[in-house]
């Protein structure tokens, strides 16, 4: 792979957004809003110099941050599908660049005038920083965090537009909306007994660089038992999550959206224990909010509860390769464990996986919280349950992709989600004045009660529900083989 300035995708957006008219009418407006900050800045009260630039300094910095923020996600989200709305994508992906190539243009290409923006107002916020009293570390750090952050959204708004077929404003609107609550999510972490989580945002990291305490504390989170700042978590974050949305954009970007698989199935159980390795690295049994090893399970709970839901949407296989699959199988050439294979082996390992880390966790934790303080029974019973319930909704997804349907996943969650609310309803409406009976219908249709099985939870009537998915589950995977075992089209007559 040449060096990645050289790189034609990128470019040919360097090209496109970055014609000296263009470019220049850029550099022009970014001076003018320079200067509207500079005079707003100037009409506020400051008593001295210095404070005047810390103000001006920091007004500019954000709206650096957040003009390359939402230019990324704008520019991002629409690089591939708009291409592919357009019927250009099929041109690129024809021609000798590699994924890694396409990545690199799209990533450092589509959001480039952004980047341009921001780059002609560095000086002026260096040099404003500089003069209010700031060192040139932090202004460095600083603006290392927010470049780094505009990548993973550009990595994440290319992931959302490789699985699109057209660009949607809707999709956009959304990534607006969510764009600050993830922000601020990251000072509710640092008050919870995981508060290395709010390295998530970028805010706790520069809050705590430049010795904010409006939010709370701003201190040093435990990883691995270690204290570390807010800052080198943040980046770590950022590093290793880009990293696995480079690996999914790396498999996927030359190939047909049908024939889409995010992960292997390796991939995925190594996803699974990354998440979970992450969770036990953060918890804090001696933070702010005291947490019990029965609240840890609910959580650990919750959280594989959404890894099993992932996992198995990355691990569904397109319909040809699992046909082929089915016909090495039926010769003995192939084992349910194959890669081509059905997900649910998959889902089973993962959750054992689940397990296995939870016990690892109490080894590791026993001087906080002792063995005997944690319910293993209770969190058995509430992982299987889980797992019982999204075997039936993934194996459902994939009898969906078999089937002759426009987008059959779409439709397939839709028709789950129209199932839960349903079951939700019934146990409102038939529960109506019995709470019992209400937890009754809940615990025998649907895996929420097992996210508190000691108060929510009605034993036998969970039970019953479980045996319930495991007769669906065998009528989902009664009806895949039907499908798999139809023989192909016959070919038209006059064809050989």
């Amino acid at each position: 792979m040449e060096e990645f300035w050289r790189n034609p995708e990128l470019v040919r957006h360097v090209r496109a957004e970055l014609r000296p008219l263009r470019a220049l009418t850029a550099a022009l407006v970014v001076l003018v809003i320079a200067a509207l900050i500079a005079l707003s800045c100037y009409g506020a009260e400051h008593d001295n110099q210095k404070e005047y630039f810390r103000l001006f300094y920091i007004w500019l910095a954000w709206a650096q941050g957040v003009v390359l923020a939402l230019w990324t996600i704008s520019s991002c989200s629409q690089a591939i599908s708009g291409e592919r709305q357009h019927k250009t994508y099929d041109f690129l992906k024809t021609t000798r660049l590699t994924s890694e190539e396409i990545l690199i243009g799209k990533l450092l290409g589509a959001p480039i005038l952004g980047y341009f923006t921001v780059g002609c107002s560095l000086p002026i916020s260096l040099i404003a920083g500089l003069l209010g009293g700031y060192s040139l570390s932090t202004l460095l750090l600083t603006y290392l965090l927010i470049v780094v952050f505009a990548l993973v959204l550009g990595l994440a708004s290319l992931e959302l537009s490789m699985l699109g077929e057209k660009t949607s404003g809707g999709v956009l609107v959304l990534a607006f909306l969510l764009l600050y609550p993830m922000l601020m999510i990251g000072f509710a972490f640092m008050e919870s007994p995981f508060p290395g989580l709010g390295a998530a945002s970028i805010l706790p990291a520069i809050f705590g660089l430049y010795g904010f305490q409006e939010y709370g504390r701003i201190g040093t989170p435990l990883f691995f038992g270690f204290h570390v700042s807010y800052v080198f978590l943040s980046l770590f974050l950022y590093c290793t999550f880009g990293a696995w949305f480079v690996l999914m954009l790396r498999r996927n970007l030359k190939k047909e959206l049908e024939e889409v698989r995010l992960l292997s199935r390796g991939q995925a159980l190594a996803f699974a224990a990354y998440i979970n390795l992450l969770m036990y690295a953060f918890l804090d049994f001696n933070s702010k909010y005291k947490i019990t090893p029965t609240e840890v399970g609910s959580v650990a709970l919750v959280v594989n509860a959404c890894i099993l839901l992932l996992v198995g949407l990355a691990t569904l296989t397109p319909h040809e390769q699992l046909k082929m699959w089915w016909r090495r199988r039926a010769a003995g050439q192939a084992s349910y464990f194959s890669s081509d294979g059905l997900p649910w082996p998959w889902l089973v390992l993962t959750a054992v996986g689940a397990y296995l880390f939870m016990l690892g966790a109490a080894l590791a934790l026993h001087r906080s919280a002792p063995l005997a303080q944690w319910p293993w029974k209770v969190m058995a019973l509430e992982l299987t349950t889980v797992l019982v319930y999204i075997v039936s909704a993934v194996l459902f997804l994939q009898f969906c992709n078999l089937t002759r349907m426009k987008r059959p996943i779409l439709k397939g969650v839709l028709y789950l989600m129209l199932y839960y609310t349903a079951a939700g309803i019934a146990a409102g409406v038939l529960g109506m004045g019995s709470d019992l009976r209400a937890r009754q219908i809940l615990s025998l249709l649907t895996p929420f009660p097992a996210v508190n099985w000691n108060e929510l939870a009605v034993p036998g009537w969970v039970y019953a529900g479980l045996a319930i998915q495991v007769a669906v589950i065998a009528y989902i995977l009664s009806a895949i083989s039907k499908r798999l075992r139809r023989p192909a089209l016959a070919p038209a007559h006059g064809d050989d």
